[in-house]
């Protein structure tokens, strides 16, 4: 066990999970706000709507209305509202260009897929192309209905209205080496303004490599308010309100590459109107990844603590993870930031593995994942070695009592004792949040389809792919671009919960749809294993967004709208 410390800024506040954004009424939002960011209406990663599918195959043309070229590849997720669609792609890029930091911002037409205008936005750090950690593209953008904001990781955003003039852009300059292009913060349109992770103006040597959620004039450009506690952008944080109606924001830090800033944690962040920025509490761990005391509280330890995560909040808890000494799920008061319990993610959990030799999914009841042995054919754990859990980065979502994640078999990235590869091999999993009953169910890695022949579904054997544009080019500017994602571990979408559907993609563009309510986490909660092209050929870093029912997804090459009206599902 480890203690905590919280800062208390605000006394007395009790917080409520409903996220919401307080700029438009609830009655219609659904129906009326389309998906207006990477994170939906609400900025909750979730909706109840319409029913959208829960199988289609672009392999197969199922379930597919129409599919549109993109003009180079990119990682934004898509923004929708009525008859527009908005996304991001590089510039084009010169013969065997692997690093870039000019984008275009593009306005589709929602029903036909077809490019209606596209601006430019350039900056002065170029990143890695197709980047596995993200690149220049990966900003959703963000519309409120009269205007759209793009942003460039790499260094400028700006605002258009629908017709595509230009209202304002500004540039500010990222921090470049020694720090990765990693960033998975995603724009947030909250009460006329745009939220950003940015340095400081004039980036101080005190401050060097740090990062702050920043207030940024919708209409204007101009900033309003930086946070006082600053933001990993490893992190993806996540809106919330409370029970007296004050907006706020969940963030953190923490993470890899000696990401300088501290102290390590959580911080609520207040988005109520005279106090935007404050910190209403602060989750101080003081133990390191020995489980022993820090001399510093806060101090870095990436073996432990890792802000690379969906910051999801609700009513009455927050939650995160800890890697180290054990593997665990934390929850924690949300008003106030206290430690509440701590569930190992190891010991007593139930894991649905599947056996390549039977070809069915084998039941470990209350068992050590410890003790467990691979039967994946990526790899059987040689002597001495065991299962670590490490959830994969920003693939976690909470939904009806549960938080669910997918397990990286990054193999040995954690390299604490006891030694071990990252696993179990391809696994959705889930913790239900008041028993803390762990259920790790594998799910196949990909999905071989053809015309008229039944598919074949391939369990724990990575894959690899192509990073080809649709004019035929490869772009990716390095090799783990070409990987699966599941081992490397890659900065996948955030899942996104549609009527209680979890929908959340991999690389190799492959989108598994689970029950969110399933009693059992077993092959009954795989409500779906869905293609956005053929196997080795497709690639992808996105959530999916959805309006009226129809879901807009991307990949590499091209758009994507699916709806039921198309085909008929498998």
């Amino acid at each position: 066990m480890f203690l905590n410390r919280t800062l208390a800024v605000v006394a007395g506040v009790v917080f409520c999970g409903a996220t919401s954004l307080p700029a438009a009424d609830k009655a219609d939002k659904a129906v009326s706000r389309g998906w207006p960011q990477a994170a939906g209406p609400d900025g909750s990663w979730s909706i109840n709507g319409p029913s959208v599918p829960k199988q289609w195959s672009v392999t197969l043309n199922e379930n597919i209305l129409w599919r549109r070229p993109l003009p180079n590849g990119g990682q934004s997720g898509i923004a929708v509202w009525g008859d527009r669609v908005f996304l991001t792609t590089f510039d084009t890029l010169q013969e065997g260009e692997k690093f870039s930091a000019n984008i275009l911002g593009h306005c589709v037409h929602a029903q036909t897929g077809e490019i209606l205008w596209s601006v430019k936005l350039k900056g002065p750090t170029p990143s890695p192309v197709l980047y596995a950690y993200s690149d220049s593209t990966s900003p959703t953008p963000v519309t409120d209905g009269k205007f759209v904001w793009f942003t460039n990781n790499s260094g400028e955003m700006g605002c258009w209205d629908f017709d595509g003039r230009e209202v304002w852009r500004r540039s500010f300059e990222p921090w470049g080496k020694p720090y990765p292009f990693n960033k998975q913060h995603e724009p947030m349109l909250f009460d006329g303004v745009i939220i950003n992770v940015e340095p400081l103006d004039g980036r101080p040597a005190d401050k060097f490599g740090w990062n702050y959620l920043r207030g940024i004039d919708a209409l204007t450009g101009k900033t309003r308010w930086i946070a006082a506690d600053a933001t990993t952008t490893y992190c993806t944080s996540v809106f919330g309100k409370t029970a007296d109606g004050l907006p706020a924001v969940l963030t953190g830090r923490g993470g890899h590459h000696d990401v300088p800033e501290t102290p390590v944690g959580l911080s609520l962040v207040s988005l109520a109107p005279g106090s935007e920025g404050k910190s209403l509490w602060r989750y101080v761990p003081d133990t390191n990844s020995d489980g022993k005391a820090m001399a510093e509280p806060g101090t870095p330890d990436v073996q432990a603590w890792q802000a690379l995560y969906t910051m999801h909040w609700d009513a009455r808890h927050a939650y995160w993870f800890r890697l180290n000494p054990e593997e665990s799920h934390l929850v924690f008061d949300s008003r106030t930031g206290k430690l509440e319990r701590e569930q190992s993610l190891i010991k007593g959990v139930d894991y649905r593995q599947w056996d390549p030799a039977t070809k069915t999914h084998v039941l470990h009841a209350s068992v050590n994942l410890r003790e467990m042995r691979e039967l994946s054919p990526r790899s059987p754990l040689p002597e001495g070695e065991v299962i670590r859990v490490q959830p994969a980065w920003h693939c976690n979502i909470v939904a009806n009592g549960y938080h669910y994640f997918l397990t990286s078999t990054a193999h040995r990235r954690n390299r604490h004792a006891p030694k071990g590869r990252a696993g179990p091999s391809h696994c959705i999993a889930r913790v239900h949040i008041e028993s803390g009953k762990v259920e790790y169910f594998e799910v196949p890695v990909t999905v071989l389809r053809k015309p008229g022949v039944p598919d074949e579904r391939v369990y724990g054997v990575a894959q690899r792919t192509s990073t080809l544009n649709s004019a035929g080019r490869d772009i990716a500017a390095e090799d783990r671009s070409r990987t699966d994602g599941w081992e490397i571990p890659a900065f996948w979408g955030s899942p996104v919960v549609v009527n209680d559907a979890i929908y959340v993609t991999t690389m190799i563009g492959i989108t598994y749809v689970i029950d969110s309510k399933a009693a059992v986490l077993d092959e009954r909660a795989l409500l779906g294993v869905n293609d956005l092209g053929p196997n080795g050929e497709t690639w992808s870093l996105n959530s999916i967004s959805c309006d009226k029912g129809r879901i807009y997804h991307r990949s590499l090459k091209e758009l994507v709208c699916i709806s039921e009206q198309s085909g008929t599902a498998r």
